[in-house]
């Protein structure tokens, strides 16, 4: 991990399916790494990492077993904590920009002036 990443924990509440949208949101991203699912006693019932590289938006389909897990789980145990991890990268687009202040110089072409000058010494 470079250190431009900060991991992040996040819980997710909500209802089943909005736990269920917010997840799928996750991995299209691609920014979470894993996704912890507690008791409340802070067992963990299940854990999966959501990384998948750059094919993620192809095998997002490999992920529907996952999904359907989380689903089970969160269906059938009371008080759960659903805890994503996530990689907030802190470089901005813009710190690789230079503002540069300066004025434009226009030069004229040596010869030209040349030609003005011996014209001045011929008189």
């Amino acid at each position: 991990m470079t250190s431009s990443e900060n991991t992040m924990y996040t819980e997710i509440t909500g209802t089943i399916d909005e736990i269920i949208r917010e997840v799928r949101k996750l991995i299209r991203a691609g920014n979470a790494r894993s996704l912890i699912i507690k008791n409340k006693e802070g067992r963990i019932l299940f854990q999966t990492q959501l990384t998948v590289g750059v094919a993620g938006t192809a095998l997002f389909t490999a992920m529907a077993p996952i999904i359907s897990a989380i689903t089970m789980l969160i269906m059938f145990a009371n008080d759960v904590q659903v805890i994503v991890e996530k990689v907030e990268d802190d470089s901005d687009p813009q710190d690789d920009e230079y503002e540069v202040d300066g004025e434009i110089i226009d030069i004229e072409d040596g010869d030209e002036n040349e030609g003005e000058g011996e014209e001045k010494d011929k008189n």
